[in-house]
């Protein structure tokens, strides 16, 4: 267990605004919802591999925001959810944020936050168990302790090649009496929380904000996918109850678990819809736009729903015929893709420390969760309880986005509703690193914590 100290900066004041799960009053009140909220505009951009869906904004807290114009644009320059190429990403953030902003005709000031979704193979995830020394200093739990515990928890995770993201708390621990989820105004003199940790590449991470700071944006928060996803998709009594959440994106599929009402895992999968329609071009020697045509057209996972005579059409690389195929050989790769894709997704699961994921609820969400028999092959191949989950805001949505593919998209917007004060930081530079500084390349989830088995059964879990 690590004692933690108040982090700050160099200007003296306490580092970061990182995102909360739970910790405020009630058993779902957050800090959306204890502040009031003065009317401000913001602007939230979903980078996907495929699409960029820019959404501007009219929030007074998480009962008053209205969508005032959105767009959705091709994006260009990102692969599995990382930048490769800054300059192509530009002109396709400032491509889609321009659009949107026409519509709403609101100018974009160095006072308009940009809240910008990532995602990608390079996030890593830490379990954490810490003794916060600071806090109860007048023997009770107050906001501002609890405020400030995500931010400290965020500094001290800062290690080499790392750029913190987010540091969800699960529970607190006061005067050594486990699994309170909401400690304010209690009295204690020992204050212990449990938390996930969510961290990136500083190197992947300096692409992307460099990207959308030179499309004219002001980053205020990076957010994690999956969490934003989240916000927009499921119920408090899913995430009560316990709940997966699979965004299957264009580049890859992201996994959020919770249980008791808290972050529990995270993971990102290296696959997305790009790979059904790249499994189309090699099969087939299809050209890529041709391939996903085919895929929105006549995708499906359900081999035996396609009639025999079924066929389409496809064109070749480096022919100036096309080639006509059966529908049926086009849906037996999709199903053997789709299988493959729940065999890691069950293998994740298991390794949060679900072992029995049959009737383990399941979310779909993402474009790919829209494929026909999806929803089907997840029921048959890894739980029964599944559902295909589209954004759920509390306030009226554009017809287009409340489809599954928009999940994150609307859920940045939800996320920054409920964490106004949100900022970026860089707590790379906590542990002296620079963001030119390339961390772990692989994802692998690390831990501060005993074994997954040893925190499950502390938990309950």
């Amino acid at each position: 267990m690590t004692q933690l100290k108040p982090a700050h900066n160099q200007s003296g004041s306490l580092l970061g605004t990182v995102s909360r799960a739970r910790p405020f009053g009630g058993r779902r009140r957050d800090l959306g919802r204890i502040r009031s909220q003065a009317v401000r505009t913001i602007v939230a951009v979903d980078v996907g591999a495929t699409k960029i869906c820019t959404i501007v904004a009219e929030s007074g807290g998480p009962e008053r925001t209205r969508v005032i114009s959105h767009s959705i644009t091709p994006s260009d320059g990102v692969t599995k959810g990382s930048v490769t190429d800054v300059s192509r990403a530009e002109t396709a953030i400032r491509r889609s944020v321009s659009a949107a902003v026409r519509k709403s005709a609101m100018p974009i000031t160095p006072e308009t936050p940009a809240y910008v979704g990532i995602t990608g193979t390079h996030v890593s995830f830490q379990d954490r168990y810490d003794r916060i020394s600071w806090a109860a200093t007048k023997g009770v739990i107050t906001l501002d302790d609890l405020i400030n515990v995500p931010k400290s928890i965020a500094a001290a995770s800062a290690r080499s090649g790392r750029h913190v993201l987010h540091a969800l708390t699960r529970t607190y621990t006061l005067d050594g009496q486990r699994g309170i989820h909401n400690p304010l105004g209690m009295h204690t003199t020992r204050l212990e929380v449990e938390s996930h940790v969510i961290s990136a590449d500083p190197f992947l991470v300096r692409r992307l904000t460099d990207a959308a700071r030179r499309s004219g944006l002001v980053v205020s928060a990076l957010v994690f996918q999956p969490v934003a996803s989240a916000a927009a998709v499921l119920t408090d009594e899913e995430k009560d109850e316990g709940v997966a959440l699979v965004d299957i994106g264009g580049g890859t599929t992201d996994l959020i678990i919770f249980q008791q009402g808290a972050v529990q895992y995270t993971s990102v999968l290296p696959v997305g819809g790009f790979q059904f329609t790249n499994d189309i071009c090699i099969a087939f020697d299809a050209t890529f736009e041709s391939a996903e045509a085919a895929k929105l057209e006549h995708g499906t996972t359900d081999v035996l729903g396609t009639r025999p005579e079924e066929e389409v059409t496809l064109s070749i690389e480096g022919r100036e015929w096309p080639r006509t195929i059966l529908r049926r050989d086009i849906a037996q790769l999709m199903k053997d893709r789709a299988v493959e894709l729940v065999r890691l997704i069950r293998i994740k699961m298991m390794e949060s420390g679900i072992e029995d994921t049959d009737d383990f609820k399941v979310v779909l969400t993402g474009g790919t969760a829209k494929l026909p028999g999806m929803e089907s092959l997840v029921r048959d191949n890894l739980t029964s309880d599944v559902r295909i989950g589209s954004p759920n805001s509390r306030w009226e949505l554009p017809r287009d986005l409340e489809e599954p593919e928009y999940a994150t998209s609307v859920g940045l917007v939800m996320w920054a509703m409920r964490n106004p004060d949100a900022s970026f930081e860089d707590f790379s530079k906590v542990s002296g690193q620079t963001e030119d500084s390339a961390g772990d390349e692989d994802g692998s989830e690390q831990s501060q914590t005993p074994p997954r088995s040893r925190l499950g059964r502390l938990l309950r879990i």
